[in-house]
């Protein structure tokens, strides 16, 4: 099992798609787990490839809300973040095209709230690693 989880590593590392695990915060209302989908994606996410599709899937299924998610720009590049304003949910889902503008270790913060007048209930994080 060891060695097929590095090699998988090694693979998903080579080819420029690097993610680490998504942390679930359900502080609040707790009813919402969000996750990271990658699978839109032809290519891997790079500042030359144009843009790079995030999906959150919203769980448990058939939940109505709204997801905002913010692409955190790597430490000490002085670039700014890139935010996608909250959206609807829709079959369980919520997508943003980034056009990401360095390569780097982005961080990925999906917030979800169950209306515009409510507080964020749930957030989730991973990390993406943008190179060529």
């Amino acid at each position: 099992m060891r060695r097929v989880l590095l090699a998988a590593l090694f693979v998903a590392s080579s080819v420029g798609i690097f993610t680490l695990p998504a942390v679930a915060d359900n502080s609040g209302n707790g009813n919402v787990v969000l996750s990271f989908d990658f699978s839109d994606n032809s290519a891997p996410a790079s500042h030359s490839n144009g843009t790079f599709n995030i999906i959150t899937d919203v769980l448990p299924e058939h939940s109505g809300g709204l997801v905002r998610m913010v692409a955190i720009a790597p430490d000490n590049s002085g670039q700014t973040n890139l935010v996608c304003s909250f959206q609807p949910v829709q079959q369980s889902q919520a997508e943003c095209a980034f056009n990401f503008t360095i390569n780097g270790v982005w961080t990925i913060r999906a917030q979800f709230a169950t209306d515009q007048k409510s507080d964020v209930s749930s957030v989730s994080i991973t990390r993406l690693r943008v190179a060529n």
